[in-house]
């Protein structure tokens, strides 16, 4: 099942989508200036992990329908 899905274009499109900027750049930057530094490096943490749990999981997801619908 598991052997048709291409493991490293979804690793180049999570990366690519949590390397871009948006509202959590500006989340994170705030904090650093605010917080400090530390603070601000626990909220990157944050935010990519849930961004990295978040990509796999749609992409696992998006294949179990694609694999379904052949």
């Amino acid at each position: 099942m598991f052997e048709d899905i291409n493991i490293l274009l979804i690793w180049v499109a999570a990366f690519v989508s949590t390397a871009s900027p948006g509202p959590a750049t500006l989340a994170i930057a705030g904090a650093l200036m605010t917080a400090g530094r530390t603070y601000g490096l626990a909220l990157v943490e944050g935010v990519t992990t849930g961004s990295w749990i978040w990509s796999i999981a749609a992409a696992l997801g998006l294949g179990a329908v694609m694999l379904a619908s052949a």
